[in-house]
């Protein structure tokens, strides 16, 4: 049992610190951004509801709640649509930002305290407004989990129990999942009779997401911490034009998600 929950719980903390790394999605550029202005509290509450989202999301992937995914999927293209345009005004703000010489020397803590507020909604928001997480946690958990109990590491079953998941989730929605297509996924024999006794699922699913949560805020709070350390020593002009682009590239995120949500909503109606 508790060599089950050992190996969970350091998958969900690799899963979580590694697989935040690339610095690609709205959660990590806003973070990015946010830090190169200084703002370690205020990407230190980002990080911590974007965790949550994340782990609420693994939770229900690993779990195997299929029936909550069923309504989930009814509303995406709303999700989608939504979040965008939430993700634009962020983009918006993060593009006219302009640092000044000024704004990168010492402050009073009455002047940090202003500029670090809020922060934790708009995590919450970013990551929920972001059905593309759900799909890229579970089709991820799914391959670390089969690779760990694949070399002999005692996952609790949770890898059995995401295959049904997989299946599940493709009778529901009628399709292939395409980022799975290549892998042999259907367990074998032996690995299904030699499941080794763990803890409940339920406590290893919940163990597992609440360590990718924990892992990514890691990765956020290590990656703002040295960014701001380092920020100083970048010129004042290219430290203004990456922000710029950073803020570009997340509206071109949210124009893309718009069209998606405007594509879905033409295939379902």
């Amino acid at each position: 049992m508790t060599e089950g929950f050992i190996v969970i719980f350091l998958l969900g903390l690799f899963a979580g610190f590694f697989f935040s790394v690339p610095i690609a999605g709205p959660l990590s550029i806003l973070i990015t951004s946010s830090a190169l202005k200084g703002k370690l509290r205020y990407c230190i509450r980002t990080a911590l509801g974007g965790a949550i989202v994340e782990s609420l999301y693994v939770f229900i992937a690993v779990y195997g709640l299929t029936s909550l995914y069923t309504y989930y999927q009814k509303a995406v293209p709303i999700i989608l649509i939504v979040g965008s345009v939430f993700l634009l005004f962020v983009a918006y703000k993060i593009y006219k930002t302009k640092l000044q010489l000024d704004s990168l020397k010492s402050e009073t803590t009455e002047e940090y305290l202003s500029k670090n507020k809020g922060g934790f909604r708009t995590g919450l928001i970013l990551n929920f407004s972001n059905p593309s997480l759900f799909l890229g946690w579970f089709t991820s958990s799914f391959l670390l989990l089969s690779f760990a109990s694949s070399v002999g590491l005692n996952t609790g079953g949770l890898d059995l129990l995401l295959y049904e998941n997989v299946t599940s989730i493709e009778e529901i929605t009628g399709e292939k999942i395409e980022s799975l297509e290549e892998f042999n996924l259907k367990p074998s024999e032996d690995e299904v009779q030699q499941e080794k006794k763990s803890l409940p699922t339920f406590v290893l699913s919940l163990t597992y997401a609440f360590m990718v949560g924990f892992g990514s805020f890691i990765w956020f709070f290590f990656l703002s911490k040295f960014l701001i350390k380092y920020r100083d020593k970048l010129n004042i002009s290219w430290l203004n034009r990456l922000i710029k682009v950073l803020g570009l590239f997340l509206a071109g995120i949210g124009f893309y998600l718009i069209y998606e949500g405007i594509s879905l909503l033409i295939r379902f109606f």
